[in-house]
């Protein structure tokens, strides 16, 4: 499939799976939103599982860049924390990624089974998410606050500012403003020993 008629397959997928979700969505509909045969969509997608692992794959890369940083002893923690900060807000500003959330967390809560695989697949990004805050521990740049319990106050927060509420409640973004307040509140916690 070329990569037009895959992005257009995907593109399908998700309109359908937010709309309808897994179970009402069929193959069928995806092939005729996305304008393409049905054995094309079943040469590179099997079943609407492996369709629903490629919007999965998609999310993946949409957080991927949030693992990308590594503590750096020669550079303020304040200045590494905005950097992580400012990644993570981004996404939250994402109408795409905020849709696949939804996807993806609806049918956690439809299937035991579902998301379990899904837990499988996320957890080494919240390990990744975390492994900024491990090196910055073993570094003594916490002071004695624990590597776990510092991401999850800072993730945390700003997640419950920046990210349920446009997720949950279907709030517009938070503003600019509002968004570097939070991130220099958030890093001026970690900053203070």
């Amino acid at each position: 499939m070329s990569s037009n008629k895959q992005q257009a397959v995907i593109t399908a997928a998700i309109a359908l799976f937010a709309q309808h979700g897994l179970a009402g969505t069929t193959m069928e509909a995806v092939a005729g939103k996305a304008k393409v045969s049905k054995r094309t969509l079943y040469k590179y997608y099997s079943s609407k599982e492996h369709l629903f692992d490629g919007v999965v794959d998609l999310l993946i890369e949409r957080i991927r860049p949030l693992q990308e940083n590594h503590f750096c002893a020669q550079t303020p923690i304040k200045e590494q924390l905005q950097a992580q900060a400012h990644v993570g807000l981004r996404l939250t500003q994402d109408k795409d990624y905020l849709t696949l959330s939804r996807i993806v967390m609806i049918e956690s809560l439809r299937s035991k089974k579902r998301a379990a695989k899904l837990q499988e697949r996320f957890q080494s990004f919240e390990q990744g998410l975390h492994s900024w805050f491990y090196e910055a521990q073993q570094q003594g740049a916490l002071g004695e606050t624990p590597a776990e319990i510092a991401a999850a106050v800072f993730y945390g927060g700003m997640k419950k500012l920046a990210y349920w509420e446009q997720l949950i409640k279907w709030k517009p973004p938070v503003e600019k403003e509002k968004l570097d307040q939070l991130v220099e509140l958030t890093c001026r916690m970690f900053t203070r020993h």
